[in-house]
């Protein structure tokens, strides 16, 4: 009696063990993007169900939501086109992705520092290897939603052809850069890929928005708003002048990779920033005015 209680408890465990990690249905992430000249999100999310090698997998979408500059005036439309997107299953604390015509590792929960997987094989552009490998620079723990889950940091081998990159939870992966293998190049004159950060997830039982920012921006009818919002000088050495036709509410300064560096809020039509402390540099104001437009306006900070 105590052997068949301690068999059905180690099963209970494993059955556990197998459920900790990734999603829990209609997963959704969202990322955001800059590149030379445009910024915007990417929205990933699980779009049904598939079998590949007697594995039953979930596909990935993904989708880019680009904002590009029309003009010298400084305003903006969106594009939509296709990004990314991958297959994969979970055992146990692996997550599996579709690597062309097999499976390969795309997280391993269980792996300590120092250790590695094939994150791709076969396939080189830009002077890569035809290899990817992953490796695991610490890991730790860490509390989502009153739940505690393994937490790894992730770099890759010199010559890798795709990486993952920054801090990946079981929960949901990157927590950092981007889910999915990314492709890099390993000639360094060539302009490198878009520079990818993590917003949001959110799935039936979790949302996850660690630095409370909007999710998705969409250029609507809204935006006409916004696209008579004046940023003055620009370039500037460093103070800079909006002026509105609507109260503007919050504007958030960003750089190149998204991080933020300053917010504002107000109630104003006109307002002055001062951002003389900062580097030359391009930088973004996120601007988001008392009727809820949303709008994304390039600065260039020159010399003082």
């Amino acid at each position: 009696m105590k052997k068949s209680l301690l068999f059905i408890f180690a099963l209970i465990s494993l059955s556990s063990l197998a459920q900790s990690i990734w999603t829990k249905g209609n997963a959704v992430w969202h990322y955001r993007f800059f590149n030379v000249g445009e910024t915007g999100y990417i929205k990933v999310w699980e779009n049904g169900d598939t079998t590949l090698l007697g594995k039953q997998c979930t596909k990935l979408k993904a989708e880019r939501h680009s904002f590009m500059l029309t003009g010298p005036n400084g305003n903006y439309f969106e594009s939509v086109s296709g990004y990314i997107s991958g297959i994969v299953y979970t055992s146990n604390d692996t997550v599996f992705h579709w690597d062309v015509d097999h499976f390969s590792v795309l997280y391993d929960f269980s792996a300590t520092m120092n250790d590695t997987w094939y994150l791709q094989t076969g396939g080189s552009a830009f002077g890569c290897n035809d290899t990817s490998i992953c490796v695991v620079q610490s890991a730790a723990t860490v509390t989502i939603g009153g739940e505690n889950y393994p937490e790894l940091t992730l770099s890759h081998a010199p010559g890798s052809n795709v990486y993952l990159s920054g801090k990946a939870n079981s929960r949901f992966g990157s927590s950092e850069g981007y889910l999915l293998p990314f492709p890099t190049n390993c000639d360094s004159s060539i302009v490198e890929y878009d520079q990818v950060s993590f917003i949001c997830f959110e799935d039936d039982s979790l949302y996850y928005n660690p630095n409370s920012q909007s999710c998705e921006m969409h250029l609507g009818v809204n935006e006409a708003e916004l696209n008579h919002v004046s940023v003055f000088p620009n370039p500037s050495s460093g103070k800079i002048e909006l002026l509105s036709d609507i109260p503007l509410r919050n504007i958030q300064l960003v750089n190149v990779v998204g991080a933020l560096l300053k917010e504002f809020d107000m109630n104003l039509t006109l307002t002055e920033i001062d951002l003389t402390e900062l580097p030359q540099g391009t930088y973004y104001l996120k601007i988001e005015n008392s009727n809820g437009a949303h709008s994304i306006k390039p600065i260039q900070i020159s010399g003082r």
